[in-house]
């Protein structure tokens, strides 16, 4: 696929961008460099080759479910500076 200036001034139409002259011919020639690195891995043969997510193996961690924490409302409520039914009592912001 090459890339002209009528595709460039499209593209910039579709995006809504202003674009001058001069950076028309510069996204062109940079449009035309990049596609044709593009081509370039396109040729690479990758027969065989296993798709991958990351570029090193990784696994998810796993432990045993298990409860680790025990109820400890009241010495959490033993630090409020006001506590009522075993609730934080906070002031009223909303009036």
């Amino acid at each position: 696929m090459s890339i002209t200036e009528e595709t460039i001034r499209h593209v910039a139409t579709l995006a809504r961008l202003e674009i001058s002259d001069a950076e028309i011919h510069t996204y062109t020639d940079q449009l035309a460099r990049i596609l044709g690195l593009m081509e370039q891995l396109r040729a690479i043969p990758t027969d065989g080759v296993a798709s991958m997510s990351h570029a090193v193996a990784m696994t998810t961690p796993e432990r045993e479910d298990r409860v680790v924490n025990e109820n400890r409302r009241d010495a959490m409520l033993a630090n409020a500076p006001d506590a009522e039914e075993g609730c934080f009592r906070v002031p009223k912001i909303i009036e």
